[in-house]
């Protein structure tokens, strides 16, 4: 999102977001372009996002609003990525 207003559309349980950032360092699954549902909210500008296998915080600026869709995404709509192996101090 480019601005913090962008938050007002957000409607808990119904609005889907998509990863702009990595964030694989977390969970595997959570790569570029992996959609969540908004299910609440952590902290003024960090959102609780229910991906199809985690949910986690993300912030209002790794992510985008998906115009159209609303629900749980699926497994296939997620993309499909093969994890690479991580070194100690690697981000």
């Amino acid at each position: 999102m480019e601005d913090r207003g962008e938050l007002a559309k957000i409607v808990f349980g119904e609005t889907r977001v998509i990863l702009t950032r990595d964030l694989s360092v977390m969970n595997p699954n959570l790569v570029v372009g992996a959609q969540g549902l908004v299910v609440g909210k952590l902290a003024n500008y960090t959102l609780k996002v229910a991906f199809p296998k985690v949910t986690v915080g993300v912030s209002w600026r790794d992510c985008d609003i998906v115009v159209g869709k609303t629900g749980m995404p699926t497994d296939a709509e997620q993309p499909k990525v093969i994890p690479k192996p991580r070194h100690m101090g690697e981000e």
